[in-house]
């Protein structure tokens, strides 16, 4: 990298990072404050859940074809500030009534927000280094953003004690709005952004459907997507046997669950660092193959404990999971930003974006009815699905590419 891309890169990764530490923040507070108010709590957070996962399903492919017709760059600016300005308002509401009903608004609101700034912040990463350091780039986020998913957590809950809902959502304001202004700061390398100021409502679905046709003609970039797709349907089942890992290995008597999410995160550091030294030229042969591996390292981990009863011997088979897995989700990422066109780039994410949230939900529907938690074999249905999918898209691209 040279000094404008390394400066681009410190940016844009301090504002990410500064992001992801305040949308964690605010859910914790508010689903802590929900949780706790009266007897119907368990119906708020699900409204608070639910309303929040629609709001993404709809907007993210309108968010997609946002950030094609906009300067990417503003719209990160612009939802981030104010995302910032929405959650210092709320801290200055006293009543408790009144704040159930805004904290439940705001996030639907920040929701909003983030399926139209979602999508720009993956296309704005083609503007911000050149294509060869694009995985390098997705690398580095991933490692840190994986920090954040486990020390974040663990520091809200003594800061909600500090602090209170009040200071947690001042703080997340200012952490909304100081991640957008080091956006503000970057010097893209690449401005093919078209600023078109011309929009309408026809328009709109006028290039949704322009952006599905063009990845309707990308033959190997929509097969990812279908193959991701289907690859969260199962994982779905993963998150949601996760939290029973004890009933499914008895044996073990300290608290896996904790285990497996630890091991998963050391896995999931790894796989992030090995990534980008790993793959300078991306194949797409390669990233499936990572997917498969990372299949049948989920489906020993039951044979494994009936040999070795160890919560650390077990707890290596889900940290290879996800060191895999990392691998191929950079990978995934790293080659669409670098293979599709500029102009359609914030679209194909919006798709992406949409199927996925669209999938994991159907997946835990389904796997709910499907699977039993006491069941000793639940990753190896799992392992096994995610192998098998990556056998049968590894032979697509083998006949494709060859």
């Amino acid at each position: 990298m040279n000094k404008k891309e390394q400066q681009n890169t410190y940016l844009l990764v301090g504002s990410r990072i500064i992001s992801r530490v305040g949308d964690i923040m605010f859910d914790f507070a508010n689903n802590t404050f929900l949780s706790s108010v009266n007897v119907k709590s368990l119906m708020l957070v699900g409204i608070y859940q639910t309303l929040e996962n629609i709001i993404s399903v709809i907007f993210n492919l309108f968010g997609g074809v946002l950030s094609d017709n906009f300067q990417r760059k503003r719209i990160i600016i612009l939802t981030d500030i104010l995302s910032g300005v929405l959650c210092l308002a709320l801290s200055f509401i006293s009543n408790q009534q009144w704040l159930i009903y805004a904290v439940v608004i705001t996030n639907i609101i920040l929701a909003f927000f983030s399926s139209f700034s979602g999508p720009a912040y993956k296309a704005f990463t083609k503007e911000v280094v050149e294509a060869d350091n694009i995985s390098k780039l997705n690398s580095l986020l991933e490692s840190f953003i994986t920090v954040v998913k486990v020390v974040v957590p663990l520091v809200s809950v003594s800061l909600y004690g500090l602090l209170g809902l009040y200071g947690i959502l001042r703080l997340d304001g200012i952490t909304f709005i100081a991640s957008g202004l080091l956006i503000l700061f970057i010097r893209p390398i690449l401005e093919e952004s078209t600023g078109k100021q011309v929009f309408s409502l026809s328009k709109i679905f006028s290039d949704l459907f322009e952006g599905g046709r063009y990845l309707a003609s990308q033959k190997e970039i929509l097969y990812l997507v279908i193959l991701s797709a289907i690859v969260n349907f199962f994982l779905a089942a993963y998150n949601l046997l996760l939290p029973y890992s004890n009933q499914m290995f008895p044996r073990v008597t300290v608290g896996l669950y904790g285990v497996f999410l630890g091991a998963e995160a050391v896995g999931g550091l790894i796989g992030a660092s090995l990534s980008s030294i790993l793959n300078k030229v991306l194949k797409i042969k390669t990233m499936i193959l990572y997917l498969g591996v990372s299949g049948v390292f989920l489906s020993l981990t039951p044979m494994v404990y009936c040999v070795f009863p160890s919560a650390y011997m077990l707890a290596l088979y889900p940290a290879l999971f996800n060191l895999f897995l990392t691998m191929f989700n950079l990978q995934f990422f790293s080659y669409i930003q670098k293979n599709v066109d500029n102009v359609f780039l914030g679209r194909v994410f919006g798709i992406i974006f949409t199927v996925a949230i669209l999938f994991m939900p159907i997946g835990t529907m389904t796997f709910t009815f499907l699977l039993s938690p006491k069941n000793i074999f639940n990753f190896v249905i799992v392992g096994l699905s995610i192998g098998g999918i990556s056998l049968l898209f590894y032979r697509i691209f083998s006949k494709r590419l060859r």
